[in-house]
């Protein structure tokens, strides 16, 4: 049964914390903990967890943002569930962090966050509902509220990560899937294929691939196709709801084809899925190859704000997905989020996330995406093109007027097809033209016109050109923040890699990284206005010396001048109230 937690609301007469000596309650208070406490914790909305519990009466759940907030401190600082819980236990700032001021009070055993994780990620794959994502942005959109940030201007960019996989060869991963089929097994069927698997189960799948010679590796998938194929059409009955022979369906039609006479071949690796399984213990990690380099497992693509008005930027918007997505694609599924969430004008990119869908998405929702540089061929030297022209668009995006070079401006016109458009120029005031040579417009037989035929994509292609080209010209990049925005979430993980398996847990893990890099902002913002508040104190108590010495002084001055009786009626007219 559901019961939230508001407990921390009301602070407790005899709260061992709150018995602490004032001075050490300030700096409790003050420090990283209080911070949390105040701008995370007090803020995590639990209701949405209420979905994971029975409605029936029944004993009340562990509350649900403690756990979650031990969660994000385990990501945040890099530590295992063992240091998580002992920190949790003796360590005073973790503590009042999650709200637990009673040191008396608040125990629970490990495995209780074990099962609330498992709740989490079964919600998540059951539903694909979220539960930690929405905890994370309800809680970034009341930080952003809080401290007037502005959210007109985002930037987004993606990075690899991976999970806590081993990265094998084809071979080891086939003799893995063998090794964990024949442990499926019962006593009965493994008797009855012992000579079948016989030959892969001396030792591991890492041995067996070790005693291998390198030329060799490609001999040994034809025998075990062989035997992935009978045990895929014998085991059927008895094991079809298995994972493991689910796992070993997949394997075998990923890695296996039948040829036109019906033979079984392995398959070729160009002929291998980015998709396919990396590891029987992530069905869902992938495969990628960025730069000449291999990647297994996911992608990272998070949004933050970046209006250099703002005091601090916050992480706004975190995604995970396999790696084989394009960033295109994760643009795309965010924008209509952050549309609603946030009053974004601009969006600034690399030049990964360009693309004609994109383009259409951008020009509905009436933000301009500004990217570094714009993917595909760079246009010719010697010829202009359409972003060396000027446009006036409509609130649409829609071209009304284009403005030549030369600077001769005219009407834009509908074309015959849909999304086509045509711009006459004068042919006499093109003939003098100094850029008529490089110039893309054609030539009319019948009319003294020159004519521009371009598309809405051709259109928005020009305009991304264009802007990127002007922010390169101004010095302004405001996406250069992101690869420290990446840095700051992914520091904590050697390598990128996470300590976790499987999309649900590589996405809780990551979202709170995420969320403790927004409180560590926050708490350098609220550091730097406490030490401008100590200056200012400092200077006050300096300027309140400086008048008293003065005083002092002048005091010394009319005792001087003032016969004793006059003077010691005088004084008291200037002491200060």
């Amino acid at each position: 049964m559901f019961k939230p937690n508001d407990q921390h609301r009301q602070i407790g007469m005899f709260n061992s914390i709150y018995n602490l000596p004032s001075k050490q309650l300030k700096q409790l208070e003050d420090s990283w903990a209080g911070t949390f406490h105040r701008e995370y914790f007090c803020r995590i909305d639990e209701t949405p967890f209420a979905k994971m519990f029975s409605e029936e009466p029944s004993r009340p759940n562990y509350p649900v943002n403690v756990l979650v907030g031990l969660d994000t401190l385990k990501a945040g600082f890099g530590w295992s569930d063992e240091e998580l819980y002992e920190n949790f236990c003796f360590n005073l700032q973790v503590r009042y962090a999650v709200g637990c001021c009673d040191m008396e009070e608040g125990y629970f055993d490990l495995r209780t966050l074990y099962y609330h994780r498992q709740r989490v990620s079964q919600h998540m794959q059951k539903t694909g509902e979220n539960l930690y994502e929405q905890a994370f942005e309800q809680v970034t959109d009341e930080q952003a509220t809080a401290f007037q940030l502005k959210t007109g201007k985002l930037r987004m960019d993606s990075t690899q990560i991976a999970s806590n996989i081993r990265e094998m060869s084809r071979l080891q991963l086939l003799v893995e899937v063998l090794q964990r089929v024949h442990r499926m097994l019962s006593e009965n069927d493994q008797k009855c294929y012992k000579d079948d698997f016989e030959p892969y189960l001396q030792g591991t799948s890492g041995q067996y691939v070790y005693r291998i010679k390198g030329g060799e590796a490609a001999d040994h998938l034809q025998p075990i196709g062989g035997l992935m194929h009978l045990l895929v059409e014998e085991l059927r009955d008895n094991y079809g709801e298995e994972p493991t022979y689910q796992m070993l369906v997949r394997v075998f039609q990923e890695h296996f084809t039948c040829d036109d006479e019906n033979d079984l071949r392995p398959r070729k690796g160009e002929e291998l899925s980015a998709g396919s399984l990396q590891s029987p213990d992530d069905w869902e990690a992938t495969y990628r190859r960025k730069d000449d380099e291999g990647y297994r497992g996911y992608v990272a693509n998070l949004t933050e704000t970046c209006d250099p008005d703002n005091d601090f930027q916050l992480i706004n918007k975190v995604q995970i997905e396999p790696n084989t997505t394009e960033d295109a694609d994760m643009l795309l599924e965010a924008l209509p989020d952050l549309k609603v969430r946030t009053d974004v004008k601009q969006m600034h990119t690399d030049g990964g996330y360009g693309s004609p869908d994109v383009d259409e998405a951008m020009r509905k929702a009436k933000v301009e995406q500004i990217q570094t540089a714009v993917r595909g061929r760079k246009p010719a030297e010697e010829k202009m093109g359409l972003e060396d022209f000027d446009w006036e668009i409509d609130e649409d995006g829609r071209p009304q007027e284009v403005i030549c070079p030369h600077g001769q401006r005219v009407e834009v016109r509908p074309g015959r097809e849909k999304h086509r458009y045509l711009a006459y120029f004068s042919g006499a005031v093109c003939q003098d033209c100094p850029f008529f040579d490089q110039c893309p417009t054609k030539h009319l037989k019948r009319k003294p016109r020159q004519v521009l035929r371009f598309s809405q994509q051709e259109t928005d292609l020009a305009l991304r050109r264009k802007r990127s080209a002007d922010m390169r010209t101004s010095g302004k990049n405001l996406r250069a923040g992101a690869e420290s925005m990446m840095q700051s979430v992914k520091h904590r993980y050697r390598n990128g890699k996470l300590a976790v398996r499987g999309m649900s847990r590589v996405t809780m893990m990551f979202i709170s990284s995420a969320a403790m890099t927004n409180i560590r902002r926050i708490r350098g913002y609220e550091e730097k206005l406490r030490e401008e508040k100590r200056k200012a104190k400092a200077i006050q108590k300096e300027t309140e010396e400086a008048f008293k010495n003065i005083f002092r002084y002048f005091c010394g001055f009319l005792k001087w001048l003032v016969p004793g009786e006059k003077y010691s009626k005088l004084v008291p007219l200037w002491l200060p109230v």
